[in-house]
């Protein structure tokens, strides 16, 4: 067994998984000329220098390292001039790296690489979403060194018995996606995450996502996606092993250094006990992923930002919990079935499983809610007006000194997501008083409001400490 492991450039990493089944960590740039399967705000924020140290070490602890440029589309700018140029200067510097594989999505890229750098081993990404013989046939003519599959083709064991005995390239399975089975956006959503972490896109980074959204809907809706999606457990790796599989690839690169290393170490122990949607990719806890670069996202010149606040919230309120150990057996239920071939509802098997072994968290109703009225929102246009009203609200000289030193009192790290939003909810109740002007107290009140409940007190502080009278917020606080 070898697993691949995306890194989140934390060099305790290695450290932590010396003694693991880990065989390669994967990763990239948080954007690039090409981009990849992450956008850039969800990455950490790294340039070439962080790279080349961490690839440095993760080969002197004798980890292999691939480089990613597994982006879908390049809005056929390959096929141009000044493109091509930047391309190969992004390529040689990949090369200064020595990586042992570069993954890549896109037939014209297979070519590229090959070409400037003969050395290294091709990997073709699950987006590229082979899911027959004849094209993986024609990928490993093409030179292609491995294939991720698709997860869809996970539990289709007639598919991949085919697979071992009439091609020799290499393959990957993805054990943690917690994909829906053959989902009808993963095109879409493979594009929009392509171009979210592309450094040349009109963007810069912004990533409303819209198909992760309607994913996590669907989830709250069918508690029974859950086993439809075709990740594989610690536990039942030996039955691929047995297919002459090998290689498994574990996601999620965004989340923390503890989180990555403790699902590799399960992966190498062979067995988990708990909830098996920690394992996977499952936003359950904001506290298994790194901070998001919001800088990135709080663009008030694309989306208002207290409402992209509320779209990286609704992307963590689905919550649910499988006893791993509760689905012993249930992949051996696959053995006979083609799924893409049969009506789930008549068939019934997962659904009749997840009754027994998946536990859903209220409130799940408020959130599909919440989600109805994103999602009418969007298709109307109206997410994208601002809570003001349109009314042009000025700034005075004494509301704008105090935003300033409020945001001087802040933790650097939040500094980009507080700022948009304070100013914001100050023109909101400037507006709401009937004034075109925003003065001291909008500010002071939207500092309090946008602060989380618990560190109110805090907040309050500071503006006493600015000389800002707060006694009437002090009412206003304590009776909530």
């Amino acid at each position: 067994m070898k697993l691949s492991v995306g890194t989140n450039f934390d060099d305790r990493l290695p450290i932590l998984l010396k003694d693991s089944h880990v065989d390669i960590f994967y990763g990239k740039l948080s954007s690039d000329l090409v981009g990849g399967g992450r956008p850039t705000f969800a990455l950490p924020t790294i340039d070439r220098a962080r790279v080349e140290e961490h690839v440095k070490l993760l080969h002197a602890y004798g980890f292999k390292f691939n480089y990613l440029l597994n982006a879908t589309c390049l809005d056929n700018l390959e096929t141009t001039k000044d493109f091509h140029y930047r391309l190969r200067e992004l390529l040689e510097w990949i090369g200064t790296l020595q990586p042992e594989y570069v993954t890549v999505s896109l037939p014209m890229l297979i070519d590229m690489v090959r070409t400037a750098l003969p050395d290294v081993k091709i990997s073709l990404s699950t987006f590229a979403n082979v899911n027959t013989l004849r094209q993986a046939q024609y990928f490993e003519e093409k030179g292609v060194s491995e294939i991720t599959l698709p997860e869809s083709r996970n539990r289709d064991f007639a598919f991949l018995e085919s697979l071992r005995k009439n091609t020799r390239c290499e393959y990957q399975l993805i054990a943690t996606n917690d994909c829906m089975l053959d989902c009808p956006m993963r095109h879409n959503h493979a594009n929009f995450q392509s171009h979210a972490s592309q450094c040349n896109h009109v963007t810069e980074g912004f990533a409303l996502d819209y198909y992760m959204l309607r994913c996590t809907e669907r989830k709250l809706q069918h508690p029974e996606e859950l086993l439809k999606s075709q990740w594989i457990r610690p536990e039942d790796m030996h039955i691929y092993e047995e297919l002459g599989y090998h290689k498994f690839k574990l996601t999620e690169r965004m989340k923390t250094t503890e989180k990555i290393a403790a699902t590799a170490q399960s992966y190498s122990q062979r067995k988990y006990q708990g909830n098996l949607l920690s394992l996977l990719n499952s936003r359950m806890a904001e506290a298994d992923f790194e901070m998001p670069n919001f800088s990135k996202n709080i663009k008030e010149e694309f989306a208002p930002s207290e409402k992209m606040r509320q779209v990286y919230r609704l992307l963590f309120s689905f919550q649910a919990s499988i006893d791993n150990e509760s689905l012993e057996g249930f992949l051996e239920g696959f053995r006979s079935k083609r799924c893409d071939r049969m009506d789930c509802d008549k068939c019934g098997y997962c659904a009749e499983w997840a009754s027994r072994t998946v536990s859903m968290a209220k409130p799940g109703d408020e959130a599909l809610k919440e989600f109805e009225q994103l999602f009418a929102a969007l298709a109307s246009g109206s997410f994208f007006d601002s809570a003001a009203g349109g009314m042009k609200v000025a700034w005075s000289a004494e509301g704008e000194s105090l935003f300033d030193a409020v945001i001087g009192r802040k933790p650097e790290f939040i500094r980009d997501m507080a700022s948009p939003e304070i100013r914001k909810k100050a023109e909101e109740l400037a507006a709401a008083r009937g004034s075109a002007q925003v003065v001291r107290h909008d500010v002071a009140k939207a500092n309090v409001l946008c602060t989380p409940a618990d560190f109110r007190m805090f907040a309050l502080s500071d503006l006493r400490s600015l000389g800002f009278d707060t006694a009437e917020l002090d009412l206003e606080e304590a009776a909530g």
